[in-house]
């Protein structure tokens, strides 16, 4: 998976974008085509509120028509990611299980059509 990673008032670090690689990494076994997947994360620093620090995520999977977005703010930084990270697990899997059911659904009309025929003969 590409990954496109931009900060926003506050500097990505070797260690922030090592742990932010290996909590998006872990939804690649969810993904169908890894290669073409793309993901733009950003990371926020907000002076301003309760929660300061704000991750966005958008994947690009090329076999989905929308991409697929989460937001979260946490009091720490890795709080903010592992947020993102269970919102996009949330959201993959129940894709996948949508494609599933519909292959498995298309299938069972084919061995019905099939049946239908073998009983013909």
């Amino acid at each position: 998976m590409n990954y496109n990673l931009k900060g926003t008032n506050l500097s990505i670090t070797s260690e922030i974008r090592e742990y932010l690689e290996r909590k998006i990494g872990s939804l690649d076994k969810l993904l169908s085509d890894t290669d073409a997947a793309r993901a733009d994360i950003e990371l926020e620093f907000l002076k301003d509120e309760e929660k300061m620090y704000r991750a966005e995520a958008m994947l690009h999977d090329p076999h989905t028509k929308v991409p697929m977005r989460a937001e979260a703010r946490g009091t720490t930084l890795h709080e903010a990611i592992d947020m993102v990270a269970g919102e996009l697990f949330s959201e993959l899997s129940r894709a996948k299980k949508k494609r599933v059911h519909l292959l498995r659904r298309g299938a069972g009309h084919v061995k019905d059509i099939i049946r239908g025929f073998r009983d013909r003969f």
